[in-house]
């Protein structure tokens, strides 16, 4: 690539991170870092270079403008992008899910070193208290399994409200035009159509 190619070629290193909520404790700060550096390097591959190249006749047409279209999309597609994963990480509320995962990894590291066993020397001693020591911490691992099920399961019932809400209000809606159409077919069986089509054959036998 020449120097004017690299001159003209747009870069989102300088250019301010996109934020795509309020993070929440180490994860929701990894999961931010990632999402950036994935959105980074994906407008990263869009290059002058393959316009250039995909676009042949333009460039020597229109070489100055060809330059432009990098940036332009670029800024279009990192505002686009940006917008939607904001909207999803809101209406998922994945900050707040981390966070909670978050908190049940650290409580667990925290509880890591409790009731450590050690040989007393004793093989019978040491047998039953190491058997005592498994079960413990099967029981810690299990309890950090239901904590983390319960969190997903709190999760799943607040989807299963919200879903069922925005049911009850098409429901709602459903019910209002139905009601609509049935008063709209009311209206037109009261109507004498034979009637009507006998007067108007009359006035088109009178002309």
């Amino acid at each position: 690539m020449s120097a004017a190619e690299n001159f003209n070629q747009p870069s989102t290193s300088n250019d301010p991170k996109p934020s795509f909520g309020v993070p929440e404790g180490r994860l929701g700060n990894y999961y931010e870092h990632a999402v950036t550096q994935t959105l980074e390097k994906f407008l990263g591959s869009i290059k002058y270079s393959l316009f250039k190249e995909k676009f042949p006749e333009i460039f020597k047409e229109c070489d100055q403008e060809l330059r432009d279209l990098p940036k332009q999309l670029i800024n279009q597609l990192k505002t686009t992008i940006t917008t939607d994963i904001k909207n999803l990480s809101k209406d998922t509320d994945v900050f707040t899910s981390l966070k909670s995962l978050d908190d049940i990894i650290t409580e667990q590291k925290d509880r890591a070193g409790e009731d450590t066993w050690r040989p007393s020397g004793n093989p019978e001693n040491d047998i039953r208290e190491h058997i005592y020591h498994q079960k413990q911490k099967q029981k810690r691992y299990l309890e950090f399994v239901l904590e983390a099920l319960k969190a997903e399961n709190n999760m799943l019932e607040t989807t299963v409200e919200e879903n069922h809400a925005e049911i009850l209000k098409l429901k709602e809606e459903f019910d209002i035009n139905n009601q609509e159409v049935q008063s709209n077919v009311a209206a037109i069986n009261a109507t004498d159509f034979p009637k009507l089509a006998e007067n108007i054959h009359t006035m088109f036998e009178k002309h």
